[in-house]
């Protein structure tokens, strides 16, 4: 699996930058999504623009991705591609100190290896973010066969019927 890490002290105090603009492309082989997620065909393209942090330690990365998911529609199984595109933003630091509970923060915030940064992880992380929980192929997607999704509900069996539950001889002590 090859890693895109980008030596920051390097970048900035020996390249003497301002700031870091570069396009890279990454394989999907590389990425390492899990196939539970989705698959992704073809190599993903990553614009990054990195400023160093004047107030102390940190960059500021932002990154936008180009390129798509397959995903399997939760309501009818069929294979759809969903855009990754979009721009996004995170400090850049190196790990800190160990914490039980997490910071607003440290939502915003990608961990750096010392001074470097994995690109890689970073967007690995930000697919399986994006990718929702249940994909829809559309927001009217019918479900199988163009039925729409509902759960049928027994009709309730007249007072003499059994309805095959444990509880049913139950509900006659109600009644009285």
């Amino acid at each position: 699996m090859k890693e895109i890490k980008l030596d920051l002290k390097q970048i900035f105090e020996k390249e003497k930058q301002p700031f870091f603009k570069a396009e890279y492309e990454i394989e999907p082989k590389d990425l390492g999504i899990p196939a539970d997620v989705g698959e992704i065909t073809e190599p993903i393209k990553v614009e990054v623009n990195i400023v160093k942090n004047p107030k102390g330690e940190g960059y500021k990365v932002s990154y936008n991705i180009k390129g798509g998911i397959e995903l399997t529609c939760s309501r009818c199984l069929e294979v759809f591609k969903k855009d990754l595109g979009g721009e996004h933003t995170v400090i850049a630091q190196r790990g800190g100190e160990n914490r039980e509970h997490l910071r607003e923060s440290d939502l915003n915030t990608f961990q750096l290896e010392g001074d470097v940064l994995n690109l890689t992880d970073l967007v690995r992380e930000q697919i399986i973010l994006d990718v929702p929980y249940k994909p829809l192929c559309h927001p009217e997607c019918k479900g199988i066969e163009g039925h729409p999704v509902e759960f049928e509900r027994e009709e309730k069996p007249s007072e003499g019927e059994n309805s095959g539950s444990p509880f049913a001889e139950l509900k006659k002590f109600l009644n009285r």
